[in-house]
């Protein structure tokens, strides 16, 4: 007598998981579609299992066929739903076009099964019925067991040889099922009456559901789309195989929009661009990766295909967006990603979707000169954290020329990162990383302690120089210990802090400025003089200067450079006008003037003609490594 309370309790726990993965969770990738196909298997098998024997306990009453068409039903459905298994596993790795014949090749012992099933009534190998219409197993019966045990075993197979595709917690939900569903055909087997298998076989499903399947982990809550965790799940397998391409869709500057048109209103309309894509672009998965930022991830696509999906985007983005007062014309950025051919980790991959597009035209996204300064920047921090680990950064100085006394009076302080393996990296390569990562603060410490041990080693007082200019990061003027660890290195070499003048970019002014005036005040109560580095090349607001206690402005050398040329001479009217009020007019306001970039001697004779107190260039000489400075400096100022 077959007990089918486990099959009742299984069809309505089988009928939860169906309502919440078609209304709650929503079916968008074809992993899903398998995950629901599996089931309706699993519900069809419940069904028949408990209709199969209601009429096997009672043949009796029943028709013959009657009671073959639930046992037939009962059989087709649960032994398809071992094969599911293996597709849904195929779709989890990362299922592509290439492997259509894999699933084919994998689904050859379903079909055998299934045709020794449906030839049943003429064998009579699968079971078969008594005299008194008692339902049998036949000699073949052990076959309905071995071959789903063989899709079991693998789907072990396939999620352990492709565990680097997929996250540890699917590994572990899908082993959780097939040991679930395993433990119980073996009860089975002994106590065939007791009918645990396919509610034991719901459990794993429900196990699934909440592991794999789950909503909240995978779903933007905007716009409904998938986000970026499950893409980030999807690249872990796309990254294992080839043919993957990513495109990448990017509106600029979502927080202006949001402001413009107020957040209710842009999200209405990121939920109709999410729709369109998902709707464009099947059967390929898009995805919402958040700030106006969106990708679709393809299977084994080509160019042709490729350059159809641009079109339409570009096409469709011409076109505006949302309805009324509220609809919107966007620039867009269309990029496309060959993985793992255009980008080693998912790092590259999450860089070029999360850098911002703040364009006002459409344009092309330059894939792999994006990724080169990505990894160039991540290249470039490591080698900073060697320098500072071997303290092998150096210091070069560059001599300023004091028209007064017609001699070397100063110099500014270079940093310069010169690698054993790279070579020399640019100043404006490297204190930009540093200044991001925040390793300017160790950088800009080194660089002031190596002035202040020349200055006092070298006596460098006795060689003409009262001061050396050093560049103060913003970053630095927002650390709380600045003062403090200035004021140690200074006591520790006997330097007054009269001999050094800090810099300060024009553009550095126009950040943080309540912190920036608060650090320069305790500064200057320490007898630290200022410059104003680069004028002319930031806001040029003079009332910046107002505020700050600036002693020199130094004036970019773009400006010298576009009053007279240092490669053809040429004076250029407008150029030269503007340099000399430009000096006039800071002179006036009692600053003294310096000029970078002074190459010729052409250039000397304009500036001295126009009053300029300082001067800076190749002409004068380069930076200099510490020892090539003195060594000039005994040559020229003695």
């Amino acid at each position: 007598m077959y007990h089918i309370e486990f099959d009742i309790a299984a069809v309505f726990l089988s009928l939860f998981i169906a309502y919440y993965i078609i209304f709650k969770k929503g079916i968008r990738k074809t992993a899903n579609r398998v995950f629901l196909g599996m089931i309706t298997l699993n519900f069809l098998a419940e069904i028949a299992d408990i209709f199969g024997s209601i009429v096997n306990n009672n043949p009796q009453y029943t028709a013959r066929f009657i009671q073959d068409f639930w046992n037939y039903l009962y059989l087709s459905t649960h032994n398809t739903l071992a094969y599911a298994l293996v597709v849904y596993v195929f779709y989890l790795i990362g299922y592509e076009k290439s492997k259509r014949k894999s699933l084919i090749v994998s689904a050859a012992p379903l079909f055998t099964e299934l045709a020794l099933l449906f030839t049943n009534p003429f064998h009579k190998l699968i079971f078969y019925y008594d005299e008194k219409s008692t339902y049998l197993h036949g000699k073949l019966f052990f076959i309905i067991y071995a071959v789903a045990l063989a899709y079991m075993v693998f789907a072990i197979y396939l999620a352990v040889r492709h565990r680097k595709g997929i996250s540890g917690t699917i590994t572990k939900a899908l082993l959780f099922f097939i040991m679930v569903t395993f433990i119980p055909v073996i009860v089975q087997i002994i106590f065939p009456y007791y009918l645990l298998t396919l509610f034991f076989e719901t459990i794993g499903l429900m196990g699934l559901l909440f592991t794999i399947e789950s909503k909240e982990e995978t779903i933007n809550p905007t716009t409904g789309a998938l986000n970026r965790y499950a893409l980030n799940s999807a690249l872990d397998r796309a990254m294992a195989n080839s043919g993957n391409v990513l495109l990448l869709i990017k509106i600029p500057n979502l927080n202006y929009y949001n402001k413009m048109i107020g957040f209710d209103n842009m999200n209405g309309i990121l939920k109709r661009i999410s729709k369109w894509m998902d709707e464009s672009y099947k059967p390929n998965t898009s995805y919402d990766c958040g700030r106006g930022h969106f990708a679709v991830l393809c299977e084994g696509i080509d160019e042709a295909e490729i350059a159809l999906m641009r079109e339409k985007t570009m096409s469709r983005f011409e076109r505006p967006w949302g309805k009324g007062e509220f609809s919107l014309v966007f620039p867009v950025q269309f990029g496309v990603i060959h993985i793992p051919e255009d980008v080693k980790t998912l790092d590259d991959v999450f860089m070029l979707i999360d850098t911002p597009f703040d364009g006002k035209v459409s344009v092309e996204l330059d894939v792999k000169n994006a990724v080169y300064k990505y990894e160039r920047g991540v290249l470039i921090e490591r080698l900073i954290d060697k320098a500072l680990k071997n303290r092998s950064f150096q210091v070069y100085f560059q001599p300023i020329w004091n028209s007064e006394s017609g001699r070397f009076t100063s110099a500014e302080a270079l940093c310069r990162l010169i690698d054993s393996e790279y070579g020399f990296i640019p100043p404006d390569e490297f204190i930009p990383v540093a200044e991001r990562n925040g390793s300017i603060l160790d950088i800009g410490q080194f660089v002031f302690e190596e002035v202040c041990r020349t200055y006092q080693e070298e006596q460098l007082a006795s060689l003409g120089i009262e001061y050396v200019e050093v560049n103060l990061s913003v970053v630095q003027c927002l650390s709380k210990n600045l003062m403090k660890t200035f004021d140690e290195t200074l006591k520790k070499y006997h330097l007054s802090a009269e001999k050094i003048n800090l810099e300060i970019t024009e553009s550095a002014t126009t950040e943080n400025m309540s912190v920036l005036y608060d650090t320069i005040d305790v500064l200057k109560n320490s007898k630290f003089s200022f410059s104003l580095d680069d004028y002319g090349t930031g806001y040029s607001n003079i009332s910046y200067m107002y505020e700050m206690p600036f002693s020199i402005i130094k004036i970019d050398k773009s400006i010298l450079w576009k009053a007279k040329n240092p490669k053809t001479g040429e004076v250029e009217k407008n150029g030269h006008i503007y340099l000399e009020n430009t000096i006039r007019m800071l002179k006036d306001m009692g600053y003294s003037v310096l000029l970078e970039g002074v190459e010729t001697v052409e250039q000397k004779m304009l500036l001295e003609e126009l009053g300029c107190d300082y001067f800076q260039g190749y002409y004068f000489s380069k930076p200099l490594p510490k020892q090539v400075f003195t060594d000039f400096l005994k040559v020229v100022n003695t």
